[in-house]
């Protein structure tokens, strides 16, 4: 059965509807079932997964250069007020504190989803080629826009796509197709990001096989220059 959420989108896109009245559409179930002030509400995790599997779905289908109005759909639903204030727009989720809909409660689990089905994976349903490529476009578009939106830095993922692309040995075209969208959406964050050396914790952003024992743990100059030899 399709999510009405889906239905919201889906329909949206073909009407090119304005995106402030589609995230009201959208966000209309998780509205009437949240309760303001209340910290605990394990009845929304159900909405946000529902809700970013529909944005995700349409997203790996929609081809790279027309995702932008999907983007701006997106951007619309992060500034949906779903309380009088934002401090009673904050709820516990999987240990966390967020706010509704600023920090995109669970987006992230649903972007983290889509990568385990990534071509290659043997998963129950892998991306196809184009899908990687779409869905690879579409969070660099996000991130792009992260320096004014904290919530939609997937910076992570591209050092995931671009390692995948030009780290090993025997990449795949798949993945080097993948990694030129993050350069062609989010080029300029990536720059910043290696000037400013951004790392992350434990090895999650390790260098790949090619480049054993560098010691890479996020964004540097060094790594930047083999992405970018890459993509030339």
């Amino acid at each position: 059965m399709e999510a009405e959420e889906y239905g919201v989108l889906k329909n949206a896109l073909a009407a090119k509807k304005d995106p402030g009245e589609v995230a009201i559409a959208f966000t209309k179930p998780t509205r009437e079932a949240f309760v303001p002030g209340q910290t605990e509400q394990p009845q929304l995790e159900e909405h946000f997964s529902r809700s970013w599997k529909s944005v995700i779905e349409i997203a790996i289908d929609t081809p790279h250069e027309k995702q932008e109005p999907l983007v701006d759909i997106l951007r619309a639903i992060q500034q949906q007020n779903v309380a009088d204030s934002e401090e009673a727009s904050e709820i516990e989720i999987w240990g966390d504190k967020v706010k509704v809909w600023k920090d995109m409660p669970l987006f992230g689990a649903q972007a983290r989803e889509i990568w385990n089905r990534a071509p290659g994976t043997n998963s129950n349903n892998d991306l196809s080629a184009s899908q990687w490529q779409n869905i690879n476009a579409f969070l660099a578009r996000l991130t792009a826009l992260s320096s004014s939106i904290p919530a939609f830095d997937f910076s992570l993922y591209a050092i995931w796509t671009l390692r995948s692309a030009f780290e090993n040995e025997e990449s795949k075209e798949v993945d080097r197709r993948a990694g030129e969208m993050w350069f062609l959406y989010a080029g300029e964050v990536i720059e910043r990001l290696s000037r400013e050396g951004k790392v992350f914790d434990g090895k999650i952003a390790r260098e790949g096989g090619e480049f054993e024992g560098k010691g890479w743990r996020g964004f540097n100059r060094e790594r930047l220059e083999v992405w970018k030899e890459g993509v030339r």
